[in-house]
């Protein structure tokens, strides 16, 4: 599959799954709760990846049963845990409060996101080119294949005009 210029392979939904990354640079654009799911295994076999997330969501080690109140302090201090580094933990904490959306079991996303070749990138993606993605701050990120969140804004319409 193409996305516009992209001459990579383009992976959408969870044609992922089972995919083998060995030796690829692999962008991977989605909300924060599709990236818990697709980077740690991505990551494990990938020479290198770039998340490309498109809004951050709050992360659970497993599922949280009770009041909102409960799944909200174990997101924060599993997210505390996980990331020490107090810029990254902010570019990770979501600005809706919690249960206002879907929340990911992700025990292994945070982990994924400290490995030497694992990059978080906020920056907004601007367009689809021959080698890569470019980014609204106009850098060019290289990548073999493009992973698309199945709700990613790009899963299904393509590229805005």
């Amino acid at each position: 599959m193409k996305l516009g210029d992209f001459q990579g392979e383009v992976l959408r939904g969870t044609e992922w799954f089972g995919h083998d990354f060995a030796g690829q640079r692999v962008a991977v654009v989605a909300p924060g709760r599709e990236a818990a799911q697709i980077v740690p295994e991505v990551a494990a076999t990938a020479r290198s990846v770039k998340v490309f997330q498109e809004e951050p969501d709050w992360v659970v080690p497993m599922p949280v049963p009770g009041p909102n109140v409960l799944g909200i302090a174990v997101a924060r201090v599993f997210l505390r845990w996980q990331v020490k580094d107090p810029w990254i933990r902010r570019l990770l904490t979501p600005d809706r409060r919690f249960g206002s959306r879907k929340t990911a079991s992700g025990l292994g996303y945070y982990g994924a996101l400290r490995r030497p070749g694992c990059k978080l990138i906020t920056w907004p993606v601007y367009a689809f080119a021959p080698h890569g993605i470019r980014t609204a701050e106009g850098i060019e990120h290289r990548a073999d294949v493009v992973v698309l969140g199945a709700s990613s804004l790009f899963a299904t319409e393509g590229l805005p005009a």
